[in-house]
């Protein structure tokens, strides 16, 4: 194997990047590439719980609004409902666009941001060309932020 440039993610995983390839190994030293697959979260079981957690929310709404009327929005109840439905149809849309590979070429990646959100660890999102064209997110959550900083910037995927 290359010797390649690696950092530890919060999962106790490291993400290794070489001059070909992104991937995420359990230790430090890879003794192979992870296969990698490019489809979407979208039919996952997190994302088909989802799903029936989806239709039972609009089913109880629509079967509220057609109960209560106009009067829907005098019980505190139905604007649990509509936050539930609501966040519920992000997390839906958000699978579609996420992926769970463990390998990115780095000939298909397209951009990659680092976010540091204030109640949690620092991200790596990774957008590269899935299949059919398809643009698919990958985040890679960073156990140290100067060291995940500063092993991207040597590899040049970020600058």
């Amino acid at each position: 194997m290359k010797p390649t440039k690696y950092f530890r993610t919060t999962t106790g995983e490291y993400c290794h990047i070489d001059d070909e390839t992104v991937y995420i190994f359990n230790s430090k030293e890879p003794t192979r590439i992870p296969l990698e697959h490019e489809v979407s979260d979208a039919w996952g079981i997190k994302s088909v719980l989802n799903y029936i957690f989806f239709a039972f929310i609009l089913f109880y709404t629509m079967f509220s609004m057609s109960y209560y009327g106009s009067s829907f929005f005098k019980h505190i109840l139905n604007y649990g409902a509509l936050l539930l439905l609501v966040l519920s149809l992000m997390q839906i849309k958000e699978a579609f666009v996420s992926s769970s590979t463990p390998t990115i070429q780095r000939n298909k990646i397209k951009n990659v941001l680092f976010k540091t959100p204030i109640f949690s660890y620092p991200r790596v999102l990774i957008y590269f060309e899935g299949p059919e064209g398809k643009i698919l997110r990958r985040s890679i959550s960073v156990k140290y932020k100067q060291e995940g900083i500063q092993i991207l910037k040597e590899s040049g995927l970020m600058t």
